[in-house]
């Protein structure tokens, strides 16, 4: 195995800083969206400025989240792919391979195809239609509620899974 003494922590710098990019930013912008739609109602001229906004920052987590993938892979490489026989590790796949890639590709979805679409030319006063309705609450009355906890659980388990390394 190559000498990764230099390298290693690097990686493992770049690794962190992509899970805040890929949970912190749009966290918040979803946070803000959230308040606006409570205060403001929908359709309104603030969502429709706030949605567009939050659109732009799921870019920024969803190249955080690949960036972290990216980054576990040459970690894992300058390890030693045998390192996956490690028990903790195993889990730790486990739960990306099982609960957070599936999560996350819903999420692309959402993100970058279906709510977009919506928000593209239409006008902020004007009603949503049945199908926009139905979009809008498949994702915000089913996936986030459900998406959400679970995403959040799961990376509270890998990270503790990181930190303690369970034999």
């Amino acid at each position: 195995m190559p000498d990764t003494s230099f390298w290693f922590p690097i990686i493992k710098v770049v690794h962190l800083g992509a899970l805040v990019i890929w949970l912190g930013p749009s966290g918040g912008a979803w946070m803000v969206l959230m308040l606006a739609r409570r205060k403001a109602g929908e359709p309104s001229l603030v969502t429709q400025y706030l949605y567009r906004g939050f659109f732009q920052m799921l870019w920024l987590e969803h190249l955080g989240f690949f960036t972290m993938l990216a980054s576990g892979v040459i970690l894992l490489a300058m390890l030693g792919f045998e390192m996956t026989t490690a028990r903790w590790l195993m889990l730790k796949l486990a739960i990306l391979f099982l609960v957070i890639l599936p999560i996350e590709a819903v999420d692309l979805w959402f993100s970058h195809r279906g709510l977009p679409r919506i928000f593209l030319s239409r006008r902020p006063d004007a009603p949503y239609t049945g199908d926009e309705k139905r979009l809008l609450d498949l994702y915000h009355r089913r996936f986030v509620p459900i998406g959400l906890p679970v995403l959040l659980a799961a990376v509270l388990a890998m990270m503790w899974l990181a930190v303690a390394k369970p034999g």
